[in-house]
């Protein structure tokens, strides 16, 4: 029984020992696979800090250019209203009727582009922008009040006899203003008036003149002939039209098939040549030569 006892006591004692060691290494290996994994685990927390760091410098760097992007946008839209700009007030300082239509110089606003004056409040033609020094009924004032506001001339076209916040715009000043916005220059239509007038008072005296036939050396005004085609026989004339008469039989007879021109001088000669032959004698039988012949 001894042996026994004892044998037993060894197997527990193994299995005790067994146990601990078994306690020990799974212990060891956990704690080593639990430091590896917080190991990793930082260098994964580390990568993702570091990666929304740049995600955070990417979404700024998209910001930026989003701000470049719209600023270039401004830019190019604002060039683009300058030039044009320049190209309507170069074609309005050229007007010289009045009454021909001026074109309306945009502006830029900011968020909106090009914007062009409401066609209703802007004048068409250098009269209706002149008439406004003297502004005659509510609409004119209308229309001074809104071209101040659209074009910003408002405290510059100030009436200075007055004072306050609503204070209205001179009507002198803000013609003045808009007359250089628009690029007009009211000394082409005051020349342009003051030749018309002077053509309306020579007019009739000058078409008198040119109407008036020259007068020869003696005196007597010369006789106006049309274009005609003479024959050198007897006289006759023959119109010098598209298509000659039917009724015209002088001899040779010649068709009369090409219209002469400007561009073909030689033609004309030819027609004109032919024309002048001689007629030739019409020959009648009597009856008796014609009763003999028979």
């Amino acid at each position: 029984m001894s042996s026994d006892v004892a044998t037993r006591a060894f197997v527990k004692a193994e299995i005790e020992t067994l146990r601990v060691d078994t306690r020990a290494f799974v212990k060891a290996e956990i704690d080593a696979f639990r430091t590896e994994t917080n190991t990793r685990f930082e260098r994964i927390e580390a990568d993702v800090h570091q990666l929304k760091a740049d995600v955070h410098q990417l979404k700024a760097d998209v910001r930026e250019l989003k701000t470049d992007v719209g600023e270039i946008k401004i830019t190019m839209g604002e060039m683009q209203v300058t030039m044009r700009q320049i190209e309507v007030r170069a074609r309005n300082g050229k007007l010289k009727n009045p009454t021909a239509r001026i074109r309306p110089i945009p502006i830029f606003i900011q968020g909106r582009g090009a914007q062009e004056p409401d066609p209703a409040y802007f004048p068409k033609y250098a009269n209706q922008l002149y008439g406004l020094r003297k502004p005659q009924d509510k609409r004119d004032y209308q229309m001074l009040a809104y071209l101040s506001t659209f074009y910003d001339i408002q405290q510059e076209a100030a009436d200075a006899s007055e004072s306050g916040e609503n204070v209205p715009v001179d009507p002198d000043r803000a013609v003045e203003l808009l007359e250089e916005i628009l690029g007009l220059d009211e000394d082409n239509f005051v020349e342009f008036r003051t030749r018309a007038q002077r053509f309306a008072h020579q007019g009739p005296a000058a078409a008198e003149k040119r109407d008036r036939p020259a007068t020869g050396s003696s005196g007597e005004q010369p006789q106006l002939h049309r274009r005609r085609l003479q024959s050198p026989s007897d006289g006759s004339t023959v119109p010098f039209t598209k298509t000659p008469s039917r009724a015209y039989d002088g001899s040779p007879t010649v068709p009369f098939t090409e219209t002469p021109s400007r561009a073909a001088p030689e033609r004309l000669s030819n027609i004109r040549t032919v024309a002048a032959l001689p007629r030739r004698p019409s020959t009648t039988i009597p009856d008796s030569e014609e009763t003999a012949s028979s």
